[in-house]
């Protein structure tokens, strides 16, 4: 169902030629675990899925665009809202990655689901931005100005925030931060670059990255920060992203190989060539080659089963020669050594099943070999 995945997303549309009924509902609930259903509708409704679909499939597609429409339209004001907020106060803020893109480059916003709304502040204004969102009646933790002060230095974002309509928001005080796997390390930061070259939207009434900024975040975001468990949606933006805007690729592989994606950058555009536009790679001008097996592992991994993640990532950190399950506490959730120990058994239980299961077994070891490639750039 992997390789029929891709292909409905994207130019191998026409690909998956003789599904059967059962498949068909095992590809739609692959596609529902990336939120890709209300892509799909929208592709189908373009012409742009050239094989028949069911009636029933189609039908459920077409119920999650209309949702994820009306959803986007309450995100969009609370965005509005909390940018009004910052504002006011005198707080720069960015939206990043589908906060910036959904209504900006992708043909519908419908199109593009967000769990929540991501903005980036400058570290030393994160404590502040948090503040005033609540005071704003934002919905969130209550800590100190020392606690929240630590999670800005040490963390990739505050704790979440909540609208009175129940819409999530995170406040960044980095771009990315940590890196998935223990041992593996993430490319150098440039926040407050990327802050000083931002412009602002009026549509949007928020900052947003430049494209280049904005590709780079993406890039990372997928390749590195997840592994390429995000899903297919992480090759829509990027995409769609080129499609709208100009990229200077001199200048955006000098900054690759300075701060240390080029690879993590050039299989995303092999990615984006393979099964969304094809003459990416080529335009993009990578300056590396990547072996085919690579490509073919990393768009596998796109489509695991978003159930299995933690586990992968489990397995994946066993074999890359760390700890399968970190004893480190949530910093908002703070515990004895004993209360954290009575958790292992558990997850224990679930990573030994996960063990059992090959394709989930393969996830971790593929996982895995693609953080000891992604950490020799």
């Amino acid at each position: 169902m992997r390789p029929a995945l891709l292909a409905l997303t994207g130019c191998g549309a026409g690909e998956p030629e003789a599904l059967s009924a059962q498949q068909w509902h095992e590809l739609d609930a692959l596609a529902d675990g990336h939120r890709l259903r209300p892509h799909l509708h929208a592709r189908l409704i373009r012409g742009e899925i050239a094989i028949p679909v069911s009636n029933d499939i189609s039908l459920l597609w077409q119920a999650s665009y209309r949702e994820n429409a009306l959803y986007m339209l309450a995100q969009r004001h609370a965005l509005k809202h909390a940018a009004e907020v910052l504002a006011k106060a005198g707080i720069r803020a960015l939206g990043l990655k589908g906060t910036a893109l959904a209504w900006r480059v992708w043909p519908a916003p419908a199109e593009r689901p967000m769990r929540d709304i991501d903005i980036l502040v400058a570290e030393a204004q994160a404590p502040l931005a948090y503040r005033v969102l609540q005071e704003a009646n934002w919905d969130a933790p209550q800590l100190d100005d020392t606690a929240l002060a630590r999670l800005a230095a040490q963390e990739t974002h505050l704790p979440g925030l909540q609208s009175a309509d129940g819409l999530m928001l995170e406040v960044h005080a980095h771009a990315w931060a940590s890196a998935p796997l223990s041992g593996l390390a993430m490319p150098d930061g440039d926040d407050d670059g990327m802050m000083r070259r931002a412009g602002f939207d009026e549509s949007l009434g928020i900052a947003v990255p430049s494209s280049e900024d904005m590709l780079a975040h993406l890039v990372i975001h997928c390749a590195v920060s997840h592994l390429f468990n995000t899903g297919p949606l992480a090759l829509g933006d990027i995409d769609y992203l080129l499609r709208a805007t100009a990229i200077d690729w001199a200048k955006f592989w000098r900054r690759a190989e300075r701060q240390g994606f080029t690879r993590a950058a050039a299989i995303m555009l092999h990615l984006v060539d393979r099964w969304r536009q094809p003459g990416a790679a080529e335009m993009a001008g990578i300056p590396i080659s990547i072996a085919p097996e690579l490509i073919a592992r990393a768009e596998d991994l796109l489509c695991q089963d978003p159930l299995s993640r933690k586990d992968i990532n489990a397995i994946a950190g066993l074999r890359h020669g760390g700890a399968a399950d970190r004893l480190g506490d949530h910093p908002l959730q703070p515990r004895s050594i004993s209360q954290r120990l009575r958790d292992v058994p558990a997850r224990g239980l679930s990573i030994g099943k996960s063990l059992l299961n090959a394709q989930t077994r393969a996830d971790g070891a593929a996982t895995a070999a693609m953080a000891r490639w992604l950490a020799s750039d």
